[in-house]
């Protein structure tokens, strides 16, 4: 089977492996960036990529099928790549969080508290109060619920990406793409 000839859902399930791993690297650099202080910025390059990720494949889709995908398809494309390469990246942040650093969520909460005790307007603040009363009283999310909140927000905010890329990816092919006659 061709690949122009494959379902938007068997495309998605392709190219979700790929994508899951760019996000995957994107999480990662996130979660080490203060351990080694350059993955800022390649988190920072790779977020900021990503819609233009979502956009290449939902583009390729388009000249793979010579125009004739329509909004909706793209969209669809978007969406599928979002909720499967995060169900990819969730698994592996989920580890990284349970196995590899399972003090990174106290320590970004307690690295919070350290900078809002810092600042004059923050030291009395309600935020500081509550956020120290979540260390003390062990309050804080499992790494889990994290997974599970961020893989909500995620596929969330990818579809709104999807929707967006998926226009711009739909924009007319030159002459010398189009293989079928209108």
């Amino acid at each position: 089977m061709t690949e122009s000839k494959k379902s938007i859902y068997q495309q998605a399930g392709e190219w979700g492996v790929p994508f899951g791993l760019y996000m995957s690297c994107t999480a990662i650099a996130s979660i080490f960036a203060d351990w080694f202080l350059p993955l800022h910025f390649l988190f920072m390059v790779l977020l900021l990529g990503t819609p233009f990720v979502t956009y290449y494949f939902q583009r390729r889709r388009f000249i793979q099928d010579d125009g004739f995908t329509e909004y909706s398809g793209l969209w669809m494309l978007g969406i599928l790549l979002f909720i499967l390469g995060t169900l990819i990246c969730s698994f592996i942040v989920f580890l990284v969080l349970q196995y590899i650093r399972p003090s990174f969520i106290y320590d970004q909460a307690q690295a919070a508290v350290d900078l809002y005790k810092t600042l004059p307007q923050m030291k009395d603040s309600e935020m500081l109060k509550t956020l120290q009363f979540a260390i003390d009283e062990k309050l804080l999310p499992t790494p889990i619920e994290m997974v599970t909140s961020v893989f909500w927000f995620v596929t969330f905010t990818g579809s709104l990406i999807s929707a967006l890329t998926a226009l711009i990816a739909q924009r007319q092919l030159p002459d010398k793409h189009r293989k079928r006659e209108q």
